[in-house]
């Protein structure tokens, strides 16, 4: 279940969309819920381009008419369409479902005979009502069955042969031939001519449904009658049953030549079992059982049909989509747009607003590119001691293991609610009117809010702008997106860059292109103004480091002119008076390649001379250089963080975590953090931000093998680790942000977004929008209860907590 793409509708006839379900080759499924009330509908619409194919409206009409004259418990009825829309749409009632294919999967030995008699009972049950009415599927196949918590749903009645209609407008269809040789019906629905002798669809040229579901006649090449229906159906109840289908699922021609003229292979199936389908699978058509006596054979019929027992990954599956769709439903998210997150850095005043506090940064290795000294967090002074926190060892294990509990808890709270299907249509739920405002479980991942896509893919952390909009660049464009809706405010082509915007009043914000500072209204995104002059005359613009937390000065380095290696400067430009305040030369070992944050009354400079990390302050009113200090063993393969707070650079060598002392530059700490790990992996950047509770700070770190860690940052205790399911090849490190309540850690890697319980590292979900082995990594942004996560283009707003 995903977030909305820009181009879905929000509204289709009675209906108002709640999140996409899913693509087809020919449209997308949508979830939709009647606008006041009933039970949540499943969308299928036509895609824009393929809207003109009559071949596919023929398709709908048919499927939309057969699946209303066979309505019943187990078949998927249409409740609304627009065939003649636009774009036509077709609305199916909506239940969690899964295709039988993938319970299979999850049961590769086969379901046990009672979970195979309580599919075959309902599906039988569905076949006689379409046979009542004087039809004939078709297509029954895997493909075409939809396994719920309370038993299956027959669909792809878009290859029905529908009764012919006589010219009072009643059934004129006159039986079927016995022996397989008849055919119903005249004319389909939709001007469509009649099935022929051959067991292809008429509109598409193919087979109608998998060739290992197939009966014989249309093997054969002869229209299906209501035995070919039970044919299907006992070769996908021993597929059920026994895993794989009865005549193989090889090439096509030997797969119709074995249904044609070999037995089944039912392997060691129960012998009652055995016998029924044996009947079914019978190669002359009038051998075969009648749906109703086949019905009665499974032991089914109308309330006595039992739900089958499902595979619990199955069970999970379905109790999450069940928990997600509710959390869709709810008043705060459903009826009204999304309150906009708290937090982010907040715009600037006016003139004369001093800093506050001082804040953490992380330090990329030399090279991999500028930008790389970013203000994260502000985390204030720890007022508890460390000692007083517990300690908690997370081991790879368990880290696995709550994602799989989370999923059974999830199951056993949607039971509790009334079952799956309860959950569907809040009315029917006993417990849900009592309780409006339940939250799933832990394990259920948050749905997104919305969702919006880009021109280009981003990686560039987004400006969040009192806490309305979250302004996000790439070198494309920049757009600001509204938080409470996910839809631009504004959208510019003429402010693309890979730099994020820094606010420098209450309605600007600044950004480098090109070599030249642009201020832009944040509220509508037009320019205000440009400076240009550092662009190769005296001084030629370099990098953006940083902007007073004022807004009232921004940071950048400069190049000079003359020599084989140009002086390189630090440039501190007045944003109100628009003019240079002071200029100063770095040391001829550091170049251009430096990053600088403010401090309370100095820039701190990080450099790399000869190999080493070193400091440098510049006195915030002049540019005059304070001191440099060099940190023995700390050099520019370490991923840095520095928390001017507590004076200390943390430094993650390999394995290994130290901290050093800025003041004395002498070692505090070490930590081989990953000793006892079954494989050292090198560690990414270590953050420090508020703990959960207000308990002091706590450092967390992470490595190549997903492992997550949180240490003491005074002491260089461990507190806990946590183990991320490694379900990709990609061994990317996995980049760590905080929560602004510190009780949440985000950690973002291509299988998508961990939550991890900032007390124990127990992992609370897994928010991933497509399913598979991505290239794309995740990027995740915290603003206040709720973080912009961005994934290749797309970009969503997530609640967290």
């Amino acid at each position: 279940m995903h977030t909305l793409h820009n181009a879905d509708p929000r509204r289709l006839g009675p209906f108002r969309m709640l999140a996409r379900l899913g693509e087809t080759d020919s449209g997308v499924r949508l979830l939709g819920r009647r606008v006041g009330a009933g039970p949540a509908v499943e969308v299928t619409l036509v895609r824009s381009a393929l809207a003109d194919d009559q071949r596919i409206r023929a398709r709908l009409r048919r499927d939309v008419e057969a699946s209303r004259a066979a309505a019943g418990r187990w078949v998927r009825s249409a409740e609304d369409a627009d065939l003649d829309a636009a774009a036509p749409w077709v609305a199916h009632a909506y239940v969690p479902a899964v295709p039988l294919a993938d319970v299979v999967r999850a049961a590769p030995r086969g379901l046990p005979e009672a979970g195979v008699r309580a599919l075959g009972g309902a599906l039988a049950e569905a076949l006689e009502r379409v046979h009542a009415v004087g039809m004939v599927h078709g297509g029954i196949s895997a493909d075409a069955v939809l396994v719920a918590g309370d038993g299956p749903r027959l669909t792809g009645f878009h290859h029905a042969r529908l009764p012919r209609r006589g010219a009072d407008g009643g059934d004129g269809s006159g039986g079927h031939e016995a022996g397989g040789g008849g055919r119903v019906g005249g004319e389909r629905a939709g001007g469509g001519r009649a099935g022929g002798d051959d067991a292809y669809d008429n509109d598409t040229g193919r087979f109608a449904g998998p060739a290992p579901f197939l009966s014989p006649e249309q093997a054969r090449g002869r229209a299906p009658v209501p035995a070919s229906d039970v044919f299907s159906l006992g070769a996908v109840l021993a597929y059920t049953a026994c895993g794989r289908p009865p005549f193989g699922d090889d090439a096509p021609p030997q797969v119709l030549y074995r249904i044609a003229a070999e037995p089944p292979d039912l392997g060691s199936l129960p012998a009652s079992l055995a016998a029924i389908l044996t009947g079914c699978l019978d190669k002359d058509p009038a051998a075969r059982p009648e749906a109703a006596a086949l019905r009665a054979a499974f032991g089914g019929g109308g309330e006595r049909t039992a739900p089958p027992r499902l595979p619990s990954p199955v069970v999970a599956r379905l109790a999450r989509e069940a928990a997600q769709v509710l959390v869709l439903e709810e008043p705060a998210t459903a009826d009204a747009p999304a309150a906009a997150p708290p937090g982010g850095r907040p715009a600037p005043g006016t003139d004369g607003e001093v800093l506050t506090g001082e804040e953490l940064y992380t330090a990329a290795t030399r090279g991999e590119g500028h930008n790389r000294a970013r203000p994260a967090a502000d985390p204030p002074p720890s007022g508890t001691a460390a000692a007083s926190r517990r300690a908690v060892l997370t081991t790879a294990a368990a880290g696995a293991a709550v994602l799989l509990a989370g999923g059974a808890t999830v199951a056993g709270w949607v039971a509790g609610r009334g079952g799956l299907s309860a959950l569907t249509d809040p009315g029917r739920s006993p417990r849900a009117s009592a309780s409006p405002a339940a939250r799933p479980p832990a394990g259920t991942a948050p749905v997104a809010r919305w969702r919006f896509d880009l021109t280009d893919a981003t990686s560039v952390p987004p400006l969040v702008w009192r806490d309305e909009l979250a302004i996000i660049t790439n070198a494309q464009e920049a757009v600001a997106l509204d938080l409470r809706t996910g839809r631009p405010r504004w959208r510019r082509d003429d402010l693309g860059t890979d730099g994020t915007p820094e606010p420098i009043s209450r309605r600007l914000a600044l950004v480098d292109i090109g070599g030249r500072l642009v201020a832009f209204d944040a509220g509508d995104g037009h320019q205000r103004w440009v400076e240009s002059r550092y662009s190769g005359t005296d001084l030629t613009f370099k990098t953006m480091l940083s902007v007073d937390a004022d807004g009232r000065h921004a940071y950048f380095t400069a190049t000079g002119t003359g020599g084989a290696k140009p002086p390189a400067y630090v440039v501190a430009y007045d944003t109100r008076a628009r003019r240079e305040r002071w200029r100063s030369r770095l040391p001829a070992a550091y170049g251009d390649d430096i990053g600088a944050f403010p401090a309370r009354r100095s820039l701190i400079g990080l450099g790399y001379p000869g190999g080493t990390v070193e400091l440098i302050s510049l006195r915030l009113s002049d540019g005059h250089q304070e001191w440099r200090r060099r940190f023995d063993g700390v050099d520019t393969g370490d991923k840095l963080g520095i928390s001017p707070t507590r004076g200390l650079i943390y430094a993650a060598h390999g394995a290994r975590l130290r901290a050093v002392d800025i003041d004395s530059g002498r070692q505090r700490w070490s930590l081989d953090i990953n000793s006892y790990a079954t494989t050292k992996s090198p560690l990414g950047h270590p953050v420090v931000r508020p703990g959960p509770g207000g308990r002091g700070d706590v450092l967390y770190v992470s490595d190549g093998t997903k492992l997550v860690y949180a240490v003491d940052p005074d002491h260089g205790t461990e507190l806990w680790r946590s183990a991320l399911p490694d379900d990709t090849v990609w061994k990317a490190t996995p980049k760590l942000s905080v929560s602004h309540s510190g009780r949440t850690v985000l950690a973002a890697v291509a299988a998508g977004v961990f939550a991890l319980d900032a007390r124990t590292g127990g992992v609370r979900w897994r928010f991933q929008e497509s399913g598979g082995e991505l290239l794309e990594e995740y990027y995740v942004y915290p603003a206040g209860s709720s973080a912009v996560v961005a994934h290749g283009a797309a970009v969503f707003l997530l609640p967290v907590e």
